[in-house]
């Protein structure tokens, strides 16, 4: 513990200063951003955006909310170097921010450990309502390409978000709904994208047209990419060892099978725009269809050259067919996703003295995918959604301001076919909230408030396993659960310059479909889950303490938190195992390659701890650029605080490292080094992961074409060590690593 506390003392004092980062146009609009000051706000605090380095986004003709404590918002150059194929990806740099890959089709982003049904993923204010709380190998509903600005949130403002945010929130705004009048009768942009890895492709075109009062957004995006290259073998073999007593598999290098994707979509928005009220809509349709890597599923018995995984070296199946059959021997497993979306949007702006606007939001989402395994459909996942949001922001008195609110979700789920371990099921919530903020002098207090009521009505009265001999399990007519949350942060700003913060949350989440109702195999994690229609409510409280310190060269940003979380809910494995084909329950496998681990729903008290820092430098201003420098560093450790206190599973390792960079408003290039600790902490019953150094580059380079538009060329080096790295949060991290030495080259042009 000594030498722990030692090794995370010595990343905070001294983060490892290599290579790395920022660009020009970066602090440029930092710069720029931060200068905005909160209306009404006294001149003692007039620098309180500068001091929180966070920019105002403008929607329509009235400012959006004051700048909140612990966001971060990503936009600009910056977004559009980070941009990748997934969300997790395109976030995974982003302080106390990791991805949970299931191979490179898969990336949904972990905040600060948690993630699943404790952060919402929203596009514009709205849910995606994908798959992904319920599993892992499920992607979420969103193309980073389309993003024109990414909020990721952690501080009061999350309580507008309801109980499935006690976690955080990521926004990724894309502005398909025209927001403002169109200053050009057409502008928009097209851009192309080619990664060596894979041989990737990905291209996306956005139009902006409008006349007077209508404006029209549209916007289409084509994505196709090969297996994954990796530096080594595909397996760590010593896993399989440890975990199904086999020394001898057939393992592949150089590639990870399966891990092909293909999407296509786009979407259309319209909206009029009056000088005080906008009403606008779109319509968006999303395709994606991707390979689960088989160390999930096993291996295609006519492909035995593949990634078999629990397998002893064979030369033929003889003797296996009548286990597994004569068809498939766990085959390919392929995700077909569609999601088509209706999004509704309205404001009113000043309608009366006392209230800034009045907003009202609305999604319609019809989302499903389909479970493909050799080549045959196995099991259909459905979920339709509607839900809105109604809220008033006003500026009662001249130091306060806030919202009041109702958020409401319907929601209809379904799986059928082979892998049905969740029955039909209705969810329903309701929200009445608010927020405020007080300014006093060099105070800032903020407080917000919520209380919901979550009801779920499943569509059958037992939960039964097909073929199995054990009783049913009788489920009630509906559960219901009340969930009252608060959150507070006061700020001070002693000097023009610095701010100190500390923030206090308790929030509470009702239980998700998947954890009550849950009875069957699940294929894709290697696991049979058992759910718990007992579960109550998962309380969180988290106390966050924040120190903000901007100066004309050095800018600082450095977070410590401690969260609690009462009646936590997690998978306990069970220590039991379930024979897929003879559809039994045994307490020992009779043959390691027929099992999966099974896994109850459960509760117990967790507790978290972490930090997160960051400082900018600029090292040297020239005439021709700036040399500016980022050491950085995160680190979370969760262990349930009752029994034998163990490790939380799939904790993101300590990070720390260094970005040097140098360039201007017109070009720049930038080194990355991250070097991501050894996880010593996994989780019961789970494997440590190694240590890794990884080392990025960035270039890139803006071509003014005068009043045509610009034209910017860029280009990305990742992983260039080629280094082996296992990723600690993801299900697969010993069947799939991380993607090899990549490059990838773009071009986008604007007019």
């Amino acid at each position: 513990m000594r030498n722990e506390q030692r090794q995370i003392l010595a990343s905070i004092v001294f983060v490892f200063v290599l290579a790395g980062t920022s660009n020009q146009a970066l602090a440029t609009d930092e710069k720029s951003n931060n200068s905005a000051q909160t209306k009404g706000a006294p001149a003692s605090i007039e620098n309180e955006s500068v001091i929180k380095l966070e920019p105002i986004k403008v929607i329509g003709i009235v400012p959006d909310q004051n700048t909140k404590p612990n966001t971060s918002v990503l936009k600009g150059r910056s977004l559009r170097l980070q941009q990748s194929d997934t969300l997790g990806q395109t976030l995974e740099k982003e302080l106390g921010v990791s991805n949970a890959s299931f191979g490179p089709g898969v990336g949904v982003p972990v905040i600060r450990g948690l993630t699943g049904s404790r952060v919402r993923i929203l596009q514009n204010g709205i849910g995606t309502h994908d798959a992904t709380s319920l599993s892992p190998d499920h992607a979420v509903a969103i193309d980073p390409l389309f993003a024109e600005e990414i909020k990721v949130m952690r501080g009061p403002e999350i309580v507008r978000y309801g109980g499935n945010a006690i976690g955080g929130i990521v926004d990724v705004n894309d502005q398909r709904i025209p927001e403002k009048r169109a200053k050009k009768p057409i502008s928009g942009s097209v851009e192309s994208r080619y990664d060596t890895n894979g041989d990737g492709t990905s291209s996306a075109f956005k139009l902006n047209m409008g006349k007077d009062q209508l404006a029209f957004n549209l916007g289409g995006f084509f994505r196709k990419r090969g297996d994954t290259q990796i530096p080594g073998k595909a397996i760590d073999e010593a896993f399989v060892e440890q975990q199904f007593g086999l020394t001898e598999i057939q393992n592949v290098s150089g590639k990870i099978p399966n891990t092909d994707s293909k999407g296509i979509g786009g979407f259309a928005g319209v909206s009029w725009v009056g000088n005080n009220v906008m009403a606008g809509m779109s319509v968006s349709h999303t395709d994606n269809r991707y390979g689960i890597p088989k160390g999930s599923h096993n291996l295609d018995p006519s492909h035995l050259g593949g990634l078999e995984t629990i397998l002893p070296r064979l030369r033929d199946l003889t003797g296996f067919e009548d286990i597994f059959g004569s068809q498939a021997l766990f085959p390919n497993i392929r995700i077909n996703m569609q999601q088509t979306r209706y999004d509704f949007k309205s404001e009113w702006y000043e309608p009366m003295r006392g209230i800034e606007s009045i907003s009202f939001r609305y999604g319609l989402v019809d989302y499903g995918h389909t479970e493909v395994e050799g080549g045959s459909p196995f099991t259909k996942f459905k979920n339709d959604v509607g839900e809105g949001r109604v809220e008033a922001r006003h500026n009662a008195l001249p130091n306060l301001t806030g919202t009041f609110g109702a958020h409401w979700i319907d929601r209809n789920f379904s799986a059928l076919g082979v892998e049905t371990f969740v029955p039909p099921t209705k969810q329903r919530s309701l929200g009445f909230y608010t927020t405020q903020d007080y300014t006093w002098n060099k105070w800032i207090v903020r407080g917000g408030i919520r209380f919901e009521q979550a009801h779920v009505n499943p569509g059958a009265s037992e939960l039964k396993l097909r073929g199995s001999a054990l009783p049913p399990v009788p489920l009630p007519n509906a559960l219901d659960y009340q969930a009252l949350s608060a959150s507070s942060a006061i700020q001070w700003n002693p000097l023009p310059d610095v701010a100190l913060t500390l923030t206090l949350n308790r929030g509470k989440r009702p239980p998700d479909i998947q954890e009550l109702l849950a009875l069957g195999p699940h294929l894709s994690t290697r696991s049979f889950e058992i759910g718990n229609v007992q579960l109550k409510n998962e309380t969180v409280n988290m106390a966050d303490f924040g120190f903000d310190w901007k100066s004309e060269r050095i800018s600082a940003r450095i977070n410590g938190y401690y969260n609690r979380t009462d009646n936590y809910i997690y998978l306990r494995n069970t220590g039991l195992v379930y024979e897929i084909d003879n559809e039994v329950i045994r307490q020992r496998c009779v043959s390691d390659s027929e099992c999966v681990s099974i896994f109850a729903y459960d509760q117990r008290n967790a507790e978290f701890a972490g930090f997160e820092s960051r400082i900018d430098a600029t090292l040297y201003k020239m005439p021709r650029g700036n040399v500016l420098l980022t050491v950085f560093s995160d680190y979370v450790r969760g262990r349930f605080v009752n029994g034998d206190r163990d490790d939380v599973p799939r904790m993101p390792p300590l990070r720390y490292g260094a970005e040097l960079g140098f360039g201007n408003s017109l070009w720049n290039t930038a080194l990355r080094y991250t070097r991501g600790e050894t996880q010593t902490h996994p989780g019961k019953n789970e494997t440590s992961t190694g240590g890794y150094h990884l080392l990025t580059a960035t270039a890139d380079y803006q071509i003014k074409a005068g009043t045509w538009g610009d034209l910017w060329l860029f280009a990305k080096g990742h992983n260039l060590l080629d280094e082996e790295v296992r990723n600690s949060v993801s299900f697969l991290r010993n069947f799939a690593p991380e993607p090899g030495r990549s490059f990838v080259f773009g071009l986008r042009a604007s007019f």
